[in-house]
């Protein structure tokens, strides 16, 4: 994921990832009786959590019915009052960005339930509730990569890891956009994120060749194996015109904002990445095939970049006074230590006058994250833009904004990630592997109306 091979390129890319998208109705507790299942609490977990928690949903127990509420009331008073769950977890009470919140519990909704919890735990009467649909793509086209079977690569910057590339050709039959996705690994224990990226295969890559050649010559260098590897991007000297599909670990269907879309043209070239994660002793001899769904529309009335900058990873191509290499890195045996990096709107591509919309952030980090925080403005009146309190490796997403911050070439962009390395002895290196770290926050903005 470096930035200086995915900067700027066309994307949006919503999460849907919340166990809810319903409206942001709100049940006030009562004021006189029992709280009750059926009549007080069962339309709450209802309206924001039974997405998911129900019959054949991704999570692992369900809340649609008494007793398996009741059975599990102690863990969703817990995980209420630690605001992991619904899992949202970008501050959104206006003091950091204003952010689209509707998935999250309103203040009298967990007044409800901890008030049930603490209670009887009463049943009420038996009610029938309108169960919400399952997550699903409507109307999509299908891409499934090849069964593989990956190996670690045993080096010091994806020791446990490997990422590989697979060439497919995009499913369209006319230009269209992209307009939604979702992805589903074959085997999600070993799949670590899976990016799409768009390929002109005859546009000039790196070398004088054309990225149609350079692919050729990456595939061709493993004959026994499907696709070649490709740590950062699309392969080395090949040129990315556009992201349109990213997925990590707790991200459901997306769908982009109406009218919003990623053009995908049918000359155009999907490349498939896959980092596989392979930490864990049992994931050896484990194989993928990993199914990407794709939903397209004719036209769409704005076009979004997708910008990723990590100045910690870039730090891998810093040297020292011998010419050797000497990355930044993370103080070893500290509970909270910290990495700032700050660019300019210049820095991520932006040119001129020109002002984009920030529509949405997405941070990333690896398994030592506690928090992220951006901050907007100029170098001498930066605002809090972003404050992810939370990091939960296995729920990621992408928060929008109800408001979204301009960025022009002259704003400055500074990003704060927290790390607790108090399990490491050495120094912790940027990089690619799950045990390395990344200082990650993806930027979605929307390019002017054409």
């Amino acid at each position: 994921m470096r930035r200086h091979h995915l900067v700027s390129v066309l994307l949006l890319t919503v999460s849907a990832m919340a166990c809810s998208e319903s409206s942001s109705s709100s049940n006030t507790p009562p004021t006189t009786g029992a709280v009750t299942f059926w009549q007080d609490v069962g339309p709450i977990y209802n309206e924001k959590c039974v997405r998911c928690h129900q019959e054949g949903g991704i999570a692992p127990f369900r809340l649609d019915n008494y007793a398996d509420a009741k059975a599990n009331a102690a863990l969703e008073l817990t995980r209420i009052t630690e605001g992991t769950m619904p899992p949202y977890h970008m501050v959104h009470d206006g003091s950091c960005g204003s952010f689209n919140d509707a998935a999250t519990l309103t203040d009298q909704q967990k007044a409800t339930i901890q008030a049930w919890v603490a209670g009887a735990q009463a049943e009420g009467t038996k009610v029938t509730l309108t169960l919400p649909p399952q997550p699903m793509l409507a109307d999509a086209l299908e891409l499934k990569t090849p069964t593989f079977s990956p190996v670690a690569q045993g080096t010091a910057l994806a020791l446990n890891d490997e990422y590989r590339c697979f060439l497919m050709d995009p499913p369209n039959t006319a230009d269209a956009f992209l307009t939604g996705y979702d992805v589903n690994p074959g085997d999600a224990t070993i799949v670590h994120h899976v990016l799409a990226f768009l390929v002109d295969p005859n546009q000039a890559g790196g070398g004088g060749q054309t990225n149609a050649e350079i692919m050729k010559a990456l595939d061709d260098q493993s004959p026994d194996r499907l696709g070649w590897p490709c740590f950062g991007a699309a392969g080395e000297g090949v040129k990315v015109s556009g992201v349109p599909v990213t997925w990590a670990p707790g991200q459901g269907v997306v769908n982009y904002p109406d009218g919003m879309g990623v053009p995908v043209r049918t000359t155009d070239k999907l490349v498939v990445q896959i980092h596989y994660n392979l930490a864990d002793p049992t994931a050896a001899g484990k194989s993928d095939s990993t199914t990407v769904h794709l939903r397209f529309a004719d036209q769409v009335s704005r076009r979004l970049s997708f910008m990723l900058p990590d100045p910690f990873l870039d730090t891998l191509g810093k040297k020292d006074g011998d010419g050797k290499p000497a990355p930044d890195s993370l103080m070893p045996g500290l509970s909270d230590t910290s990495y700032t990096w700050t660019v300019t709107g210049k820095d991520l591509g932006l040119a001129g006058t020109t002002s984009v919309d920030l529509v949405a952030v997405m941070p990333h980090m690896h398994g030592r994250g506690i928090r992220q925080q951006m901050r907007l403005g100029s170098p001498d009146n930066l605002a809090c833009a972003s404050h992810l309190e939370h990091w939960d490796f296995h729920w990621q997403e992408y928060y929008f904004y109800k408001t979204p911050p301009a960025i022009t070439a002259n704003t400055t962009v500074q990003v704060t990630c927290e790390y607790d390395t108090s399990k490491d002895t050495t120094p912790v290196l940027p990089g690619w592997g799950t045990r390395n770290e990344m200082c990650l926050n993806v930027l979605m903005v929307a390019l002017p109306a054409q």
